[in-house]
């Protein structure tokens, strides 16, 4: 069976969601796989002008925001891998990833790093499959991390009907 991990996507012309507050981007480049216990909501502001309807409207491939048909269709799956919080402002939900894997085999991918060694960009991705295991979401123990997502996870969203939300394949597995 193959196994193939995605990112989320942004696309072309797809709704973005902005925090109301600039200094609130800060807190969701911090989203590091850790539980949120005392959850104060940012106010969002959807950019709907011009853009085509998304029930994923786009703020990062770190941080997927939820409309309300996503989280009905997806919640069961969601809630193993982490949280649904709900914003401020507009009717969605966060979605905080608190499964984190150590999957990247550093050795066989291609890394641009900072000066301290934090990881800037993953230019090529490869995975150790036993470390995913039977995973659907999850992220990596590094600062701002994207949401990877299985091959099974993409095909839930397709079956759910699921608008305006698309998935870059980063690896699959035997790819070298």
């Amino acid at each position: 069976m193959t196994l193939t991990v995605c990112k989320f996507e942004v696309i072309e012309g797809q709704e973005w969601i902005f925090p109301t507050d600039d200094d609130d981007y800060e807190f969701f480049f911090a989203l590091d796989g850790r539980v949120i216990q005392d959850w104060i909501a940012p106010v969002m502001k959807l950019d709907t002008e011009e853009r085509t309807y998304s029930d994923f409207p786009w703020l990062g491939e770190h941080a997927p925001i939820l409309r309300k048909p996503a989280v009905d269709a997806l919640a069961p799956v969601l809630i193993e891998y982490g949280q649904l919080l709900p914003m401020k402002g507009e009717e969605v939900w966060l979605f905080n990833a608190t499964t984190v894997l150590d999957a990247l085999d550093r050795e066989r991918s291609r890394i641009a790093y900072f000066d301290n060694g934090d990881i800037l960009d993953i230019e090529h991705h490869v995975f150790r499959k036993e470390t995913i295991g039977t995973a659907e979401i999850f992220k990596m123990p590094m600062r701002a991390s994207a949401v990877y997502v299985t091959g099974s996870f993409v095909e839930r969203v397709r079956t759910a009907g699921l608008r305006g939300v698309s998935f870059a394949p980063v690896w699959m597995c035997g790819e070298e």
